[in-house]
């Protein structure tokens, strides 16, 4: 989670210099069973991969919270999408990642990406 922070920090930063640029934030699936939870240090409920993460602080705030992941496979959650610059009415809804693709591509002024016919 910190490091997709400092991505999204280099590239609001970009944005901030370059306002015709389309800025989508995603993921291409939900992993892990996301949790947000109250600082706990007897809580640890995994290992490895599925260990919390934290503490995170919250800013303005003398408390922090964990992120602890209920589960190190993917889910069938819906992932949330955060768009600023042009055309950003484009992705409010449920929709699925290949129309994600398609109106960022579209938003970009490029030709929409091709989709995968999946292999059995």
């Amino acid at each position: 989670m910190q490091q997709l922070e400092k991505a999204v920090a280099v590239a609001r930063a970009y944005v901030a210099t370059h306002p015709d640029t389309l800025l989508v934030v995603t993921g291409d699936h939900e992993t892990g069973g996301l949790a947000v939870e109250e600082n706990d240090a007897t809580d640890e409920s995994g290992d490895a991969i599925s260990a919390e993460d934290g503490p995170f602080s919250i800013r303005g705030s003398d408390r922090a919270f964990t992120i602890d992941w209920t589960t190190s496979g993917h889910t069938s959650v819906d992932v949330p999408v955060t768009v600023s610059g042009p055309l950003p009415d484009r992705f409010s809804g449920k929709h699925p990642n290949h129309v994600r693709a398609r109106r960022a591509a579209a938003g970009a002024g490029a030709a929409p990406p091709t989709r995968r016919k999946r292999s059995h």
